[in-house]
């Protein structure tokens, strides 16, 4: 806007000298036929001042006189403050306001001397010459004022100014636009991230809860499934999405887990996945409510009781144990004493008959019977009050060797090849050797006894989980499916004139141990027993 206004202004300005310039030219060509007082150079002034952008036209000494102007005289401006005395070779421009209050742009300039130089001077006639010299002497000090309308350029400023302004505004309305654009798209994302975030945070929380985790809408259809609901059913959550929990879980009653007038709901129950194992689980259902009451969806939360049964049935065979043990404690200490008087007069009458009698061979029959009776009753009291263990580093390798060779007759008698897998850098474990090899001892026996001549006998350590693993395994005849939860119970043999105590002693040393002992077995392909030891006793 400046720029243009300093444009305007120099155009007019040059639009004024260029009139004063031709209205000079005019007077001084005229001069050599018309003096200066001649009517015909206030004609020339007033026709200059008919044109339509122009408002006057006058001719001033330097106080500011008028000395010439045109009919207009009233529109003059006053010119006496600009002491014109001190602008003999300048030209002034200044904006004024004329009697009708328009903008007027005046434009003063001194007229300029008729100039005849040395070297010409010869050429021009005396006449001319001194009609020269008398216009220098009338026009010092001399000064033609014009004065040209700015109306139209006034209007043109004031419309640019408008235009500026609406322009203005319009670029203010985008600019705020802008920045109220950027703002929300910043909160869009700042909202999106945090939304994304408290996304990502919570499915980590559902997916670190140690138990399982579904969600349903309104009609019943899976929302939500966490790793471990999805590893404990064996579900995929990208396949059973938008699906209806009945469809997915038939064999399993999951549905029906929240009762219709319960906002919380618990219960346990033995749930039949698809792939056909049944595990026991623990449920625990609640509502989802928005925030008007109404219910939009379901929650439920599995927990696999797998483990906790497994603790259960271990405490009831202990508590079990202990009660036959204490039983049998008492028993066998009741019985010991009668049988030792029982032992001393059979081996009376044993050597009182004639040897090789009939009555010798009953007495010797008697005390044979006796020292098996109190074998049998020094099992009870080691089932019933084991030693304590005494544990020491010890490596496993060197007991299985012993053990073997302790069993070497028997291996030999049938046959038996014995097969070692070990792994290498097996570590040292705390432990009472003698127990463990009185449980080795127990489980050979039952293998070597299990099989027919010429079978295998396969021994692998394996080690894990801050611990090793003793895989025994037989080619021997197997154990019947309804059998298998019971060899570890006292006095529950297989074998003719068993005591039943061997495994159960087996599984008070393990026990002892702090360890581990499950058994596989298949009829006709063999038993398989894992004896896991820690490395460490706590």
């Amino acid at each position: 806007y400046n720029r243009e206004n300093d444009l305007i202004k120099k155009q007019l300005e040059e639009e004024g000298v260029t009139l004063i310039r031709i209205l000079e030219s005019s007077i001084k060509n005229g001069f050599v036929n018309l003096q200066w007082e001649n009517g015909q150079t206030q004609v020339l002034f007033d026709e200059a001042a008919k044109a339509p952008h122009i408002d006057y036209v006058m001719l001033v000494d330097s106080a500011g006189l008028r000395q010439l102007y045109d009919q207009m005289e009233d529109r003059g401006p006053n010119i006496n403050h600009f002491k014109l005395s001190k602008h003999q070779d300048t030209i002034i421009s200044h904006i004024s306001r004329n009697s009708g209050n328009e903008y007027i742009f005046n434009v003063i300039k001194p007229l300029s001397p008729y100039l005849i130089s040395d070297t010409t001077h010869g050429s021009h006639s005396l006449e001319t010459v001194q009609k020269a010299e008398r216009w220098n002497e009338m026009a010092s000090g001399k000064f033609i004022v014009t004065g040209l309308k700015m109306d139209e350029l006034k209007d043109a400023q004031k419309e640019d100014v408008r235009r500026a302004v609406i322009s203005a505004v319009i670029l203010l309305i985008l600019g705020s636009a802008s920045l109220y654009f950027l703002f929300v798209v910043q909160n869009y994302y700042l909202i999106n991230n945090t939304l994304k975030s408290l996304e990502s945070y919570t499915a980590n929380v559902v997916n670190s809860m140690p138990n399982g985790l579904i969600s349903l809408d309104s009609d019943g259809r899976i929302t939500t499934v966490n790793q471990n609901a999805a590893n404990l059913l064996g579900l995929s959550f990208s396949k059973v999405k938008g699906k209806r929990l009945d469809e997915v879980m038939k064999e399993c009653d999951l549905k029906n887990t929240l009762l219709p007038t319960s906002d919380i709901y618990e219960r346990q129950m033995e749930c039949h996945l698809n792939d056909g194992r049944i595990i026991p689980v623990s449920t625990t259902s609640s509502l989802l409510k928005d925030e008007n009451g109404d219910v939009i969806g379901k929650v439920i939360i599995l927990r696999d009781l797998r483990d906790i049964k497994t603790l259960e049935k271990k405490i009831e065979r202990s508590e079990r144990l202990a009660s036959l043990g204490r039983m049998a404690a008492g028993i066998a200490h009741e019985i010991r004493n009668p049988l030792s008087s029982i032992k001393g007069f059979a081996q009376y009458f044993h050597k009182k008959f004639k040897p090789g009698s009939e009555d010798s061979n009953y007495a010797l029959v008697m005390v044979n019977e006796v020292d098996r009776l109190n074998r049998v009753i020094q099992d009870l009291l080691n089932f019933a009050k084991p030693q304590e263990a005494k544990f020491k580093k010890l490596n496993i390798l060197n007991v299985i060797e012993h053990t073997l060779k302790l069993m070497e007759s028997d291996l030999r008698e049938k046959n038996v090849t014995v097969i070692k897998e070990f792994d290498e850098n097996i570590p040292e474990i705390a432990a009472d050797g003698d127990m463990i090899v009185q449980a080795l001892l127990n489980i050979f026996i039952n293998a070597i006894e299990a099989m027919e001549k010429e079978a295998r006998l396969t021994i692998n350590i394996v080690a894990e989980n801050k611990g090793i693993n003793i895989f025994i395994k037989d080619s021997g005849k197997g154990i019947a499916k309804a059998d298998l939860r019971k060899i570890f119970d006292p006095f529950f043999t297989l074998k003719s004139g068993g005591t039943g105590l061997g495994l159960a002693i087996v599984y008070r040393i393990v026990e002892n141990h702090h360890g581990e002992i499950e058994v596989k077995s298949e009829q006709g392909k063999g038993t398989t027993f894992r004896i896991y030891l820690p490395e460490k006793q706590s």
